[in-house]
């Protein structure tokens, strides 16, 4: 218990006293986060993205099992959360919530924040990966189970790439694999520009949650709160072992896998005509309830 609430206390409290600067910034002062949003979405993000993967000590190889680990997570949670449903006999548009909510977690301002607290830049490049590739899924996967199909994949290609996040990936890639040489004052500026994500992330985070409406539906969030918290982790440690993931790479990898439902699903359940009221009180939750969780995660499985 004494190791649970260390980590509580050290790595997770952090997170959300600045989220609550988010929070009162938005409930109270009104400050508008579309810009702010847009800020993270096509500045920061992709600067962090670029100068973690460049300046990682991490072997392509390793990257690649990292991304691997990512995308057998996503699915094999998207099948548990479909058969879950199926057991509890849900309708069609609550089978593909379930899906969502379960398959693509807040590995962002959450995740990646929680893993730099305790691993520094070791973990964050490995933590990188893992948001990358979870990223593109959930603009591609994650819209294609939205919609049931109803979007072509030219449609869903389209929205991918205008993600200035997925170009920063590919160049880091290039540039890492090839040893190109960027001028210090430009990759100075990236990082300095990478270094203010994570602190925006969850100030935005912060605004999200403030602008959630209350309300619960334990039907739904019940059940996917307790598979994408409890069940995520689990998968997390066996697919890791299976893949033969070690070290920083496991660690940084299990907690990603651990983390709370996205708030973006919200997006896609309002769009797509969903049960958005369920999905936003599985987010509300599975987000108050995870600094429990993840503590005693990281703390019984010596992570």
């Amino acid at each position: 218990m004494r190791e649970i609430l260390a980590v509580l206390s050290g790595n997770i409290l952090p997170i959300f006293i600045v989220a609550g600067f988010g929070y009162g910034l938005r409930r109270w002062l009104n400050v508008d986060q579309g810009g702010l949003s847009s800020v993270v979405l096509n500045v920061f993000s992709p600067a962090l993205v670029f100068s973690s993967l460049v300046t990682a000590t991490i072997s392509p190889a390793e990257m690649g099992r990292i991304g691997l680990f990512t995308v057998i997570v996503v699915i094999a949670m998207g099948l548990a959360g479909f058969l879950l449903s199926t057991l509890l006999r849900l309708s069609r548009v609550e089978t593909v919530a379930m899906m969502l909510v379960v398959m693509f977690a807040n590995s962002g301002n959450y995740g990646l924040t929680l893993v730099n607290l305790r691993y520094g830049d070791n973990g964050l490049s490995r933590a990188v990966v893992y948001y990358v590739t979870a990223t593109i899924l959930l603009y591609t996967l994650g819209i294609f189970v939205a919609s049931s199909g109803r979007l072509s994949w030219r449609e869903t290609i389209a929205r991918m790439v205008r993600l200035p996040a997925v170009y920063a990936a590919v160049a880091a890639v290039v540039v890492f694999v090839f040893r190109i040489k960027i001028p210090m004052p430009i990759m100075k500026a990236v990082e300095i520009a990478g270094a203010g994500a994570i602190p925006v992330m969850l100030v935005v985070l912060g605004m999200q949650l403030a602008d959630l409406k209350r309300g619960v539906e334990l039907r739904l969030a019940a059940p996917a709160i307790g598979l994408r918290l409890i069940g995520g982790p689990i998968l997390g440690v066996l697919i890791a072992s299976i893949i033969g993931l070690s070290g920083t790479s496991r660690s940084a990898a299990i907690i990603e896998s651990s983390m709370p439902t996205a708030v973006f699903n919200i997006i896609l359940a309002t769009e797509f005509g969903l049960p958005a009221p369920a999905v936003t009180s599985i987010v509300v939750l599975s987000t108050l309830i995870s600094p429990f969780t993840v503590s005693a995660t990281i703390s019984l499985l010596g992570l």
